[in-house]
This record gives C-alpha cells, structure tokens and sequence, in this order.
C-alpha cells in the first residue's frame, strides 16, 4: 500500500504505476540558457570544468575546478574556484584573494591542491549538523588513497575531516559527488569504479582496472567519515551498459525522496571533429549526458534510454571529448529548476553553460491522439486533493477516476487540459480512504502527481 497525497511523485518509473495501456516515458528537453561562467582566468584555462552547485540561502555557488594550461590530474597548481549568483543565470567571482597564484592575489580561488582535481562542496542540511561544517566536500584520487572528506563553516577556509582517506575501493579520477539525504538521514557518496563486462557476479568492484568501462559506485555514512563499503549501481532490466563518467547525484528538490543523477556518457573510441588534434590537449571520444533515478540509492531507473543532453547541429566543439558535464545540484528559481553543464573541454572558449527545465518537469509519461491510461497500485490517500502537473494540446485532456479496492468509481474529474505546473483536485472525503486511480490521457504530457506543487 503507497501512502499517496503527502508527497509529490514524479513520472520518471512504474513506482506507481500497476497497468498501463498506450503510455509511453518521455524526457523533457531543457532548454539553453546561455554561457554563464568563463574559464578565462590564468589559474582557470582550457581544462576547467564544473564541480558542484548549491543554494545555501544567502546565494546560488558554483565551485568548479580551475585547470591551468600544461598540467596534469596530479598537479598541485589546481583550483577550486567560486562564483555566485542571485539569480542562478548571472554569475560573479567570488572575491577571495587569499590565494597568491603567479602573483596574483585577487582572485576567486578557494583553495590550491592536489584534492582540487575533484574538490566538490555541498551545503549540509542535516540538523545536527555542528556549525562550522554547515559545508562539506569530498576530494582525492587514487594516487592519494582515495576520498578524503573536509568541511567549512563558510564554504571558502577548509579543514580536513578523518585522518585521511575515507572510501578507499573505487577508481575516483572522476567527479565523485556527496550529499545529505534528509529521506533516510544518511549521507551518500557517489563515485567511480571500473567495471568488467561479463563478470557481474564476481569482480564488480574491479577497481582501477585499466581498459574497463568506467561505472557509478555509491556508500553511505551516518557521520560523513565513518562509510560502508562501495555498492555498484544496479540497472533496470533492459538498461544499456554504457560508460558512465560523472554522475552529478542528489536529491530532486522538494521530491527528495527521489535521487536524480545526470552522468556524462563517454563513447571513448569515436572522433567526429579531425581537426581537433591541433589541440594539444586532444583526445578520442564523444560524449553526452543521459538522466536516470532512483529511489533507494542503489538501484536505477533509465526509464528513457536517450541522451538528456547531446551536441547541436553545426556545435562542432560539442563533438568532442568530456563535453556535457553536469554539476552535481539543483537550483530552483522563478518556477524552473537549473543545471549547470561544462563545454568545449580542451578548447579555448570552455566554461559552463545553464539550462532549465519547468519545475518538476524531468520526464511524463506521455499520451498520443489515441489515447492512453494507467491505473495505479494501491494507494493510500493522505489528502482530500490531488495535484498534477501536466500539459495537453488544444484537444487533449488527462481525466482522474478514484476507485476503491472493490473498483467501484467514488470521484471522476472533468477532462483537464492546458499547461499547469500544479492544477489541484478536491475529492471531499477521500482522506483516509483505500484505493486506486485510473487516469486517463490523450495528447497529454503528466509530469508530477500528488502533493501540491507550489
């Protein structure tokens, strides 16, 4: 029995989903806000990428790593550099100027080391988390022992937690991600390890293993040093086994008991653009991000197998190596939820881009002229209002039946239609109640249902 009514529910799997008649999974497209950080800073340059992105309540930061020209992922010349913003859109350096770097002392550096190769901050909202740790971040490599953990009272003067490596199985060379999840109130890392095909049952943690695909392993921590032991990531059935390089993983905001991660795809061995070995930091591959969910963490729904985000037409440094890298984070303003993607990798006019989707507008399950409908598992209904988000054409419609366990009809909703990102039900006395609902759809996208959705 689902407790339904108390939470918003996103289409993005069957979680509620029983039977289903002509209904298919769509994602939705985000749209392109425009560049909103340049790597044109000497400490920045053509290897810069993104890191993570939070909205602690004072402003939106953006750490990202700084790359300076002809060094390498062990170099302690890498930074981790801040900018921020009120809108999410329009981004500044954060006046650090702490940091001397070639003599230049104004700058938005945070901090200078080996660890900045992957240094990724978040802000902590765990209760009891102790005042001057309001900030986290995990940071290493292999080469350093694995993951160490640091917090901050500021988010910019960092100190080191543990006395040393904390998660020491996995690979790392990658942009591995951390958090607090307020679901199951333990914190939760995300991070790479090589992965052997066709050996599932006994090497999934083939770690560091050259010529592998490169894979998404996570660990929980109820006080963020002491960590489990790495699980990989487990598919749906049907789920391609594709080279997942970052996985910018986290709660969905105001639905947290959803985790949503956007890896950068890598196909390794194919090269579009020739001309890019003029680059002398060139390299094989394409790449783009894909979206998948989960609901505990450890087992992930691709509900649709497509690419989230891939090169545009006549974007030629889109075609190339480590594009589409995705911040771990989730901004919401103004009704939209932002995301912030590293491009043109490696060429001189590299930085990060924004895109938004509607709030909650992740994927639909998606109705065509012919018409479709699904009814739910049992339910529990903890409200006397239902709420969709959720957009038709001019003759389509979605229609909510609320059934109880005998299927005899309690309430029928007229046919809805438009573009709503939260549209309200009232069933006067439905609280309580058992049942199911069947929806039924035509020429209609259903985001979102459940709680109210503003």
């Amino acid at each position: 029995m689902i407790s339904f009514g108390n939470r918003i529910e996103l289409l993005v799997d069957r979680y509620l989903i029983d039977q289903s008649d002509n209904l298919t999974f769509r994602m939705q497209t985000p749209q392109d806000c425009g560049k909103v950080i340049s790597f044109s800073q000497p400490w920045e340059c053509f290897g810069s990428t993104t890191l993570t992105v939070l909205d602690d309540g004072e402003n939106v930061k953006c750490y990202y790593r700084g790359f300076p020209s002809v060094q390498n992922d062990a170099s302690d010349r890498q930074t981790c550099c801040l900018s921020v913003s009120d809108d999410g859109l329009q981004f500044m350096p954060y006046p650090v100027n702490e940091i001397l770097y070639d003599g230049i002392s104004e700058n938005n550096i945070v901090r200078m080391d080996t660890f900045c190769h992957n240094f990724a901050p978040f802000y902590d909202t765990n209760p009891n988390c102790k005042p001057d740790e309001k900030y986290k971040a995990i940071g290493g490599i292999i080469h350093q022992g694995g993951i160490h953990v640091f917090a901050s009272p500021d988010g910019i003067h960092w100190h080191m937690l543990g006395d040393g490596p904390v998660i020491t199985k996995g690979a790392f060379d990658s942009m591995n991600m951390a958090f607090w999840s307020p679901e199951d109130g333990l914190y939760h890392c995300y991070s790479r390890y090589c992965y052997i095909p066709g050996e599932e049952n006994g090497n999934k943690h083939a770690y560091n293993t050259v010529g592998n695909l490169r894979a998404i392993q996570s660990c929980t921590s109820e006080d963020f040093i002491h960590w489990t032991d790495p699980v990989p990531n487990e598919y749906a059935e049907g789920c391609p086994i594709d080279e997942l390089y970052t996985n910018a993983a986290r709660p969905v905001p105001g639905a947290e008991h959803i985790m949503i991660s956007i890896p950068m795809r890598f196909h390794a061995y194919r090269k579009k653009l020739l001309e890019y070995d003029s680059n002398s930091w060139s390299s094989d591959g394409v790449s783009d991000a894909v979206l998948m969910t989960s609901r505990d963490g450890v087992h992930w729904d691709r509900s649709v197998k497509d690419a989230w985000l891939s090169g545009g037409v006549e974007e030629d440094r889109e075609w190339t190596q480590r594009n589409f890298i995705t911040a771990g984070g989730i901004i919401e303003r103004d009704d939209k939820f932002y995301f912030y993607v590293q491009k043109h990798y490696m060429w001189d006019d590299c930085g990060i881009w924004a895109y938004s989707v509607p709030k909650y507008r992740l994927m639909s399950l998606y109705a065509d002229g012919d018409g479709g409908s699904f009814v739910t598992k049992p339910l529990h209904f903890e409200s006397d209002t239902i709420s969709l988000n959720y957009r038709t054409s001019a003759y389509g419609y979605i229609r909510v039946t609320v059934r109880d366990m005998d299927g005899t009809t309690l309430y029928t909703s007229d046919e809805i239609y438009g573009n709503e990102l939260s549209h309200t039900l009232i069933f006067e006395g439905l609280t309580g109640k058992e049942g199911t609902l069947l929806v039924e759809m035509k020429e209609a996208n259903l985001y979102a249902i459940g709680a109210k959705m503003k």
